[in-house]
């Protein structure tokens, strides 16, 4: 079996922008007049990794990566003394503030449960007449379910407040035919999103779902649900994605020119400041992006179709678009929208918001569990609280997913507590535990800063829960008659006790394999068969970490643990060096080191695993003292007439690793591109493997910059991160 690469950022952006038109070289009058650049460096911090062969350019047109190392290395400005910038200079510019999101109930609005199905927009605003207030019908959510607005009669047909909007809930709920009112509540995407770089998508082997591909790849015909932002155009998705629809009511939020509509496209502008997380396509990508195909990222299932549907806008979502939205994917009826033709079997919502549980959310749930058998994944929230308060985690027949790091234990940002059923990898962008020089982020499919097709780090419990539906998805593809009761029993029998806390993280971590197995009857008379969550772990200082041992097989697993080399004695194991895994089953060897005594430097040391079956090996990362940080070369590049491209020793100069790495350059007028590179191994090269390197305005969509003479070009600040693409094998 091909098991599917994560694919650097790099393949793409040699499209990410439009060529400028070519410059032509400047006059000597144009010479004389300069333009200043200037802006602040960020390398990432982490260890170094063996790496393949950079291909491809960035530059929109323009030279490989081996011909602008080259042209850079030409570059290099005489080594000087440089000053640092002026404090006044030097501060970072403001960020951009956006609107925050809005949390809590939405002032004047009231959802309401009535008995009587099918009721008209006239015959609910007579049954919740109050005087004092003027009521506005503002949709459905299934025939039984209304959203009703009031505004005062004081002449000012101002909205309701909170207040008002709580007195007015415990005064109708007990009007005669009302089974409940409450109020709408508004509810955010969970995702903590962002990134600096790229690496294997690791949180696969922490889920061991290579195994589970083994039994299961997906089936075809079956459609999972993303209750989201919406999606967008990826190359790596759109031969899975069904139409979907758009259920955000009001136009404000939607920010698309209407409410709802047939469109589930994802307009972006969902994080303050106007910016874009496109975080519905990136569960999406979890979930089920193209896989075994060569480029891009792996989905858990290789086979579902993916139905999105919007509900989350520039303002989050509202917990009555939700519960229609829960409502419609799973193939109930809304009013006055379109049936839906391919039901979901299996919906994901990546949302949530701090409020008990809501009896909207709940009365859709029953009913379309009960009707349907839909199972409903949810994610626990990134509070790193009690998911009691998080809703709609904290709603009955649900599965609530919490996170867990690329080493099993808790995301530091997870929710928890007794509403989480299971965990699955959700990231810690702080760490990298495997140590190979990337942060510990899940990698799915997104947009770039252009607009274009990418990928990129994210971490949360939204991150987390695409994991379980795409392995509920394998698990319904084996056996289509699965019942959600059936379906979390046996994620919770399965799952690694290892994945569980001390504050309540359900079964503890999912094990895709051993679920599919269940399902099959058991591994049967099948020898043991050993493997391990990552090949590698990464020690920065005294710490002890779980190495998780898997046993794929039947019988039990006998594994001992061994360390050889000049530094095995700084390796100990505190719960001891041998291990008896059940089967389909895993357990955690816990690895202890201490630097004491090592000179600074970085070392590795082997790990052995040996059992009957045969042995592993995993390499411990050991790093004493903090890497010595070098100083990073600024080059600017520009295209002439001709289409060649030039840079020059005045054209660059050195961002010094003592001064934050500020820097700033006086440049004549032209349109530049800006790159920058650390000659990590101090071969008196840039852009070789595995080294660090940036372009403005970042790695995955380069762009230019104008220098006219007399202005100041502030804040081209970008990242250094090791960008290193990667093929699939076989």
């Amino acid at each position: 079996m091909r098991r599917l690469l994560a694919l650097g950022l790099l393949s793409l952006a040699a499209c990410s922008s439009e060529t400028p038109e070519p410059q032509p070289p400047p006059t000597p009058q144009q010479q004389q007049v300069t333009g200043r650049v200037q802006g602040q460096l960020t390398p990432f911090q982490g260890a170094g990794q063996q790496s393949t062969r950079l291909r491809a350019s960035p530059l929109p047109g323009g030279p490989s990566l081996q011909e602008l190392s080259r042209l850079v290395s030409r570059a290099r400005p005489p080594r000087r003394a440089r000053p640092p910038l002026p404090s006044a200079l030097a501060a970072p510019l403001p960020g951009p503030i956006g609107r925050p999101i809005e949390a809590g109930d939405i002032p004047g609005e009231v959802i309401f449960r009535f008995d009587e199905p099918n009721l008209t927009p006239e015959q609910v605003l007579q049954r919740v007449a109050t005087s004092g207030y003027h009521a506005v019908h503002r949709g459905y959510a299934s025939e039984h379910l209304h959203l009703v607005a009031f505004e005062r009669l004081d002449g000012s047909r101002a909205k309701a407040t909170v207040a008002d909007t709580g007195r007015l809930v415990s005064q109708l709920a007990s009007l005669p035919g009302v089974r409940f009112a409450e109020p709408n509540r508004r509810v955010r995407p969970l995702a903590v999103p962002d990134d600096f770089g790229y690496s294997f998508q690791w949180h696969y082997a922490a889920l061991n779902l290579p195994a589970a591909w083994d039994v299961q790849l997906g089936n075809p015909g079956l459609v999972v649900a993303v209750i989201d932002t919406g999606i967008v155009f990826h190359p790596d998705l759109s031969a899975r994605v069904l139409p979907g629809i758009d259920m955000i009511s009001d136009p404000e939020n939607a920010a698309d020119g209407d409410g709802r509509d047939d469109d589930p496209t994802d307009p972006g502008g969902d994080l303050p400041g106007g910016r874009s997380s496109w975080h519905g396509t990136h569960v999406a990508g979890t979930l089920g992006a193209l896989t075994d195909n060569g480029v891009g990222v792996a989905g858990v299932t290789w086979g579902a179709l993916l139905l999105p549907v919007r509900v989350l806008g520039e303002q989050g979502a509202s917990s009555f678009d939700i519960a229609a939205a829960m409502q419609w994917a799973s193939g109930g009826l809304v009013p006055g929208l379109r049936p839906n033709p391919t039901p979901a079997r299996i919906i994901n919502l990546s949302l949530g918001g701090s409020s008990p549980p809501q009896r909207v959310y709940q009365d859709v749930i029953d009913e379309r569990v009960v009707a349907s058998g839909v199972m409903f994944v949810i994610a626990a929230g990134n509070e790193a609280q009690d998911a009691a308060g998080s809703s709609p985690c904290n709603q009955q027949s649900v599965i609530c997913v919490g996170a867990t790091s690329l080493v099993g234990r808790r995301s530091s940002f997870s929710n928890f507590g007794l509403p989480v059923d299971v965990m699955a990898p959700g990231g810690e962008l702080q760490e990298d535990l495997n140590g190979d020089g990337y942060p510990d982020g899940v990698l799915s499919t997104a947009l770039d800063a252009a607009g274009l097709p990418g990928y990129r780090f994210y971490e949360g419990t939204s991150m987390a829960a695409p994991h379980v539906t795409g392995v509920l998805a394998l698990m319904t593809s084996l056996r289509p008659d699965l019942m959600p009761l059936d379906a979390e029993r046996i994620l919770r029998e399965t799952a690694v006790p290892a994945g569980r806390c001390a504050e309540g993280c359900g079964a503890g971590l999912v094990n895709a394999q051993a679920a599919l197995r269940a399902l099959q009857g058991g591994p049967g008379a099948e020898p043991p068969r050993l493997e391990v969550n990552t090949p590698s772990l990464f020690f920065p200082g005294d710490a002890t970490l779980p190495l998780l041992v898997y046993n794929e097989g039947g019988g039990e697993l006998l594994v001992t643990a061994s360390v050889a080399g000049p530094q095995a004695a700084q390796v100990a194991f505190p719960g001891g060096n041998t291990l008896l895994v059940p089967a389909l089953s895993a357990r955690p060897l816990q690895v202890a080191v201490t630097l004491a005594g090592l000179p600074p430097g970085d070392y590795t040391v082997p790990l052995t695993l040996a059992s009957a079956q045969g042995t592993d090996t995993v390499a411990l990362r050991l790093r004493v003292g903090a890497p010595s940080e070098r100083d990073a070369l600024v080059v600017f590049v520009y295209q002439d007439s001709l289409g060649e491209w030039h840079t020059a020793p005045e054209l660059a100069t050195v961002a010094p690793a003592a001064d934050a790495y500020r820097y700033a350059i006086d440049l004549p007028p032209r349109t530049y591109y800006a790159t920058a590179a650390i000659d990590d191994n101090q071969n008196g090269q840039y852009f070789e493997d595995g080294e660090r390197i940036g372009f403005w305005r970042n790695q995955d969509s380069v762009e230019p910059i104008v220098v006219r003479a007399g202005e100041v070009v502030p804040g081209i600040d970008f990242d250094l991160v090791p960008y290193i693409p990667v093929e699939a094998s076989p």
